[in-house]
């Protein structure tokens, strides 16, 4: 019995398995070449951001693989607050660049910056946070 399993086994593996259309005349043929890839994209930011000057510039990152009709956004919030006990203070936050299409991408990072600005802040640990919203648009 375990021979015969075994010799079932052993002439499975060995089978070999077509699949595909029949030709049985001369000619020409064309076979179909099919290649699919999800997109996929990375945006890099930093953790923390020293707004100890009154103009900050934050330098941030893009890269990716995305299809021809699509592009990778990335939005900042125009403006921020920063607390420190009852005080607060409003940062405005300027953007040149917020969307990146597939010819702009690549494997390689490439580098992209806000400029963050607010008055002068007094003594004292303020924080705060910007919010950034990241979003592939358009394809299918």
């Amino acid at each position: 019995m375990k021979k015969l399993l075994f010799s079932l086994l052993l002439l499975n593996i060995l089978t070999v398995h077509v699949h595909g259309q029949d030709y049985t005349d001369d000619g020409d043929y064309s076979i179909s070449l099919n290649y699919t890839r999800a997109p996929s994209y990375t945006v890099k930011l930093p953790q923390v951001v020293d707004v100890s000057n009154e103009n900050t510039i934050m330098t941030f990152y893009v890269k990716g693989d995305i299809y021809g009709d699509q592009s990778l956004r990335v939005i900042f919030d125009h403006s921020a607050i920063l607390s420190y006990n009852d005080e607060t203070i409003s940062l405005s936050v300027t953007q040149t660049k917020d969307s990146w299409s597939y010819n702009e991408l690549s494997d390689s990072y490439t580098g992209s910056s806000i400029s963050i600005s607010h008055a002068k802040l007094r003594a004292g640990t303020w924080a705060g946070y910007l919010n950034v919203a990241i979003s592939l648009q358009g394809g299918l």
